[in-house]
């Protein structure tokens, strides 16, 4: 069977199948990768609204095996069973675009998607990115494909609905409810959170927690996937500078580089690059970032975000514009040398870092419920859609 004959075989299954109004399949980023915004509202469903028929939908044998050791609901496509359940759902809950890109979309075309998103930041997306970029200019029809076709949008807070996800979206619903995967940066670490997270990093930050405070390093990609950090920082003297400071580093790179990170440097931790990383988030001191959007959600915790971009002109000028101003959007010291870095980690591991009332308006700029309860208001709404 061609690839052109499967597609019209699954838009076939979907539109006779009839849907199941209770049905929300969850599909992960990257064919289903069990984190994110995705993973901690599935776990919320399966474990607290059984009027919710939840199942995870993943193309990964990994993931499959850990969530039916797990004893959750998933399936394995292409396996006949996934292919069903998908048809047969009348919601589609996802965080990303990827699913429109993979050969199970048809599968989703006859039921409503909801789109939760991955981030709020600074970053143009969707049609305001397509729009303002040249680059873009030949891929206007990807742009309106990726982004257009949605039930429902949701946001953050009525800023970040009025200003990012109505002008890059095309959507008939936008619903400030907040983002599920926040909800761990309020609670306990169970065992079902730390599916899919980084139990080695877990253990060790844990060992030396009492006595070395903990900065979690979490940069994001370059569109030309050149490493985050080498030639940008001597590892060897950040090392020196974190034993003399009595610190503990923890990089966690983006899922999509395949960074090379010491191995012996005993200061400097690896956090798995596709392991979740919000069940670990309450346990650093400090988040350094550069132009990623997390630091957002590490506001929730108010506590010192330090920004090294020492690759600012060239990041602005080859990789993606700023929607809104970096300055204005970044509430902590932007570090464009190692040495400015060291100072202002050293200050920020204090606690006063003198930007604790920045952090907080913009937390409530773009949070509208910082209460660790999103997972309940988007369950809420899965219900409210179902029952019409």
């Amino acid at each position: 069977m061609t690839l052109d004959q499967l597609l019209k075989s699954f838009d076939k299954i979907a539109r006779l199948t009839p849907k199941k109004a209770s049905r929300v399949v969850f599909i992960g980023p990257g064919g289903g990768q069990f984190t994110g915004n995705v993973k901690h509202l599935f776990l919320y469903c399966v474990r607290h609204r059984p009027e919710i028929d939840a199942h995870f939908f993943t193309c990964h044998p990994a993931t499959f095996k850990m969530l039916r050791e797990a004893d959750l609901p998933v399936h394995l496509f292409p396996d006949f069973e996934a292919v069903e359940n998908l048809a047969e759902a009348a919601t589609i809950v996802v965080d990303h675009f990827n699913f429109k890109e993979d050969s199970y979309m048809p599968l989703t075309k006859y039921a409503r998607v909801i789109q939760l998103w991955h981030g709020v930041g600074f970053k143009e997306i969707g049609f305001v990115e397509k729009d303002s970029n040249p680059a873009h200019k030949n891929t206007s029809l990807n742009f309106e494909y990726l982004y257009s076709g949605y039930h429902t949008v949701v946001s953050t807070s009525p800023f970040y609905t009025r200003e990012v996800f109505r002008k890059s979206f095309r959507a008939d619903h936008f619903v400030d409810l907040g983002y599920p995967r926040n909800d761990a940066l309020f609670q306990r670490v169970t065992k079902d959170a730390m599916l899919n997270c980084d139990e080695t990093a877990f253990r060790k930050t844990g060992m030396v927690k009492k006595k070395l405070k903990t900065i979690l390093y979490v940069p994001t990609f370059r569109d030309d996937r050149e490493s985050s950090f080498a030639g940008r920082l001597d590892m060897e003297r950040l090392h020196e500078f974190l034993v003399q400071s009595n610190l503990h580093l923890v990089i966690k790179a983006h899922p999509i580089l395949e960074e090379r990170i010491p191995d012996n440097l005993p200061n400097i931790t690896h956090y798995a690059n596709a392991c979740d990383v919000y069940p670990f988030m309450p346990l650093a001191d400090v988040m350094l970032t550069d132009y990623s959007s997390i630091y957002m959600d590490y506001l929730m915790l108010n506590r010192p975000v330090v920004f090294f971009c020492p690759d600012y002109d060239r990041y602005v000028t080859n990789n993606r514009k700023f929607q809104f101003p970096y300055e204005e959007m970044t509430p902590g010291p932007k570090c464009r040398t190692q040495e400015e870095l060291h100072a202002a980690l050293t200050k920020a591991a204090s606690g006063d870092d003198g930007y604790s009332q920045e952090r907080i308006a913009l937390r409530d700029k773009a949070f509208l419920h910082p209460d660790g309860k999103s997972a309940q208001r988007v369950a809420d709404y899965l219900c409210k859609i179902a029952a019409g």
